[in-house]
């Protein structure tokens, strides 16, 4: 039987697309992050970069969702699209291959949006340019904002909006973890049930923060685990902030 082939570091930074949408299960998300602890550090930025430039782009979607397409916008995605005739359709037989052709459309649309410059942000009717999801959160009058000290020296710091649902946090003077060890997002429900929010690749800043969505009265925390993250938190959060 002949061995199989590693996976290329290409096959990670496509994964990069569906880990950004949140469209990955928990047990393949933990498997990507530990391929991702064990890449070269070019990889695991692009990785980041890529995920951070998706969700950004949907989360200006977020609030377009009652303006009109800009015209011409469903012909770019179109023209993005790779060839689907029959007998590219016949030769799809890999694995693999079959996870590129099913992320082709919602990436070929979030490519037209990216690479547009502002396309649908600037573009659509007479509205002003939208801004980046961030910048919605911090412009919203119910923002929260929390200064929490981590175990170990440091702070987090939280922005927090019900209204939109979303949480930005940046670390303040934290030291990066452990050799081995990852920083991982909780949040905890009032029943005390945590779910991961994410692997942080990179320790989040102001300059780059990390964003996730939340529900209300849930708690956000942070513990230090193995590479690739944990099911439930292995240890005590360094922090802990509730949420609005």
């Amino acid at each position: 039987m002949a061995d199989t082939p590693p996976r290329s570091d290409t096959d990670l930074l496509d994964l990069a697309y569906p880990c950004a949408l949140d469209a990955v299960a928990d047990i393949e998300r933990r498997h990507i992050d530990a391929r991702l602890a064990s890449a070269d550090p070019a990889v695991r930025r692009e990785f980041s970069d890529t995920v951070w430039q998706v969700r950004e782009v949907m989360g200006r979607l977020a609030v377009l969702d009652e303006l009109a397409p800009p015209p011409g916008l469903e012909s770019r995605i179109l023209a993005a699209l790779p060839d689907t005739g029959t007998a590219a359709v016949r030769s799809v037989t890999h694995p693999l291959s079959l996870r590129r052709l099913r992320w082709a459309v919602p990436m070929a649309a979030i490519t037209c949006l990216i690479f547009g410059g502002s396309v649908v942000a600037e573009r659509v009717a007479d509205h002003p340019p939208i801004p980046p999801v961030v910048e919605q959160i911090h412009g919203q009058r119910d923002v929260r904002t929390v200064l929490e000290p981590v175990s170990g020296g440091g702070s987090l710091v939280v922005e927090a909006s019900l209204r939109l649902g979303r949480a930005v946090i940046a670390f303040d003077g934290v030291a990066p973890p452990p050799t081995d060890r990852v920083y991982q997002v909780w949040l905890v429900t009032a029943a005390g049930q945590p779910r991961s929010a994410g692997v942080l690749a990179d320790l989040p800043s102001s300059d780059r923060p990390f964003v996730t969505p939340y529900q209300s009265g849930e708690l956000l925390a942070v513990s230090v685990e193995p590479p690739g993250g944990s099911d439930t938190p292995s240890t005590e959060p360094i922090v802990g902030v509730a949420l609005p």
